[in-house]
């Protein structure tokens, strides 16, 4: 009987446990919120060195399949600008699906005793109580026992000559008769105590509840928002147009240079910013009556002297606050300014200036190279009112080192 009872209860236990341990598939989640950002790099349940796997900023979730659905389960994520260097890392954990079943304790029962009469007969050997298998159980509720002076005290278990365990709480085995060893046996009345019946044991079913997963994305640290302000370093060659031209001087001239661009000074968003670009130009300025032609015909001559002698020489400074807008591996930039030229010699004051409108297209190969191209309209006022100065256009193709 005890071993049914506790084959039942094993299996009440762990039948929901056998059948709620199953797979699960779990998928994370989290956004790009950097556009600068080119690299993420995840791993499940821990964070060793030759685990990672490596993906482009595209990519933005993962699916892990086969999972232990009673065990929580972690993703770390990192992400890079540069592939090389990665952030700390963001911590997303998935909560258990199938919670585990804890078994509930089985709670011994107390044994009852049976209080002891009082009696003057002479007490003689206590021998156990035998009984046969034909015999018929009597109830305690109904049946009145002639007993000696003392009984032993009932115990959960009465053991028998036969070695077979019969709980008292399902029924008490008494023999046909009971000789008294006293000469006179005495007849002792008593109540007997209630039959203790066992406390069904509550087995309790967790029903399972679907747990979704929260993916929390993961937020780059402050650094990481401060970076946005960067500084990049440009060397290009510019095509200069006039019209008209300015005096003693050809419609077409060349210029070579290098910039400053303070990217991002103050951010207004994720993606928009202002910052200011500052520009140091070299012009040589071709005299109109001393064609190209011939000045490369001289080059290739070695004749450097003429070719430089036919030119004057001038450097111009521009500054242009500008409007910066990134998208991922783009940016493109637009704004207005103002510059100041010294030279050429054979104009009457040797100084220009005037104002422009740039625009800027860019692409980061890197967090520290990039290439673009530049375009600049404007009006040389130092030589003429709106309506009458000069303008010019200019078209620019640089390279960029940023940090």
């Amino acid at each position: 009987m005890r071993m049914k009872f506790i084959a039942l209860l094993a299996a009440l236990v762990l039948l929901p446990a056998v059948l709620f341990a199953v797979p699960v598939v779990v998928t994370w989640e989290w956004l790009l919120e950097d556009p600068m950002v080119t690299t993420f790099r995840y791993q499940v349940n821990g964070e060793d060195d030759d685990k990672w796997t490596v993906v482009d900023s595209s990519v933005t979730s993962h699916t892990e399949r086969g999972l232990d659905g009673t065990l929580a389960h972690t993703l770390y994520l990192q992400q890079s600008y540069d592939g090389i260097h990665f952030s700390d890392s963001a911590i997303s954990v998935a909560e258990p699906m199938f919670p585990a079943i804890e078994e509930m304790p089985v709670i011994a029962e107390e044994p009852v005793v049976v209080a002891e009469p009082e009696t003057a007969a002479p007490v003689a050997e206590e021998m156990p109580v035998v009984a046969s298998a034909q015999e018929i159980a009597l109830p305690v509720e109904e049946e009145i026992l002639p007993v000696a002076e003392e009984f032993a005290p009932v115990t959960e278990e009465v053991v028998a000559e036969t070695e077979e365990v019969v709980p008292i709480t399902e029924e008490v085995i008494a023999s046909e008769e009971i000789a008294p060893i006293a000469e006179e046996p005495v007849m002792v009345t008593e109540q007997a105590a209630e039959p203790v019946e066992p406390a069904p044991e509550a087995v309790v079913a967790a029903q399972p509840e679907p747990v979704a997963a929260p993916v929390e994305p993961g937020e780059p640290p402050k650094a990481k928002d401060e970076s946005r302000y960067y500084t990049t370093i440009s060397l290009g060659g510019t095509l200069n147009w006039q019209d008209p031209a300015l005096p003693s001087y050809g419609r077409f001239n060349l210029q070579a240079g290098v910039g400053l661009q303070l990217n991002n000074l103050m951010t207004f968003n994720k993606s928009l910013g202002l910052g200011v670009d500052v520009d140091l130009m070299y012009s040589p300025y071709k005299v109109s009556t001393y064609g190209w032609r011939t000045a490369v015909q001289d080059v290739f001559k070695f004749d450097f002297a003429t070719a430089f002698g036919n030119l004057d020489h001038a450097l111009t400074i521009s500054v242009a606050p500008m409007l910066n807008m990134e998208f991922g591996k783009v940016a493109f930039d637009l704004g207005v300014g103002g510059f100041f030229t010294y030279g050429p010699s054979l104009t009457a004051d040797k100084m220009l200036y005037g104002a422009f409108a740039k625009a800027a297209l860019e692409y980061k190969f890197n967090k520290s190279f990039s290439m673009g191209v530049s375009g600049k309209y404007g009006f040389i006022l130092s030589e003429g009112d709106l309506s009458s100065a000069p303008q010019f256009a200019e078209g620019t193709v640089y390279m960029g080192f940023s940090f």
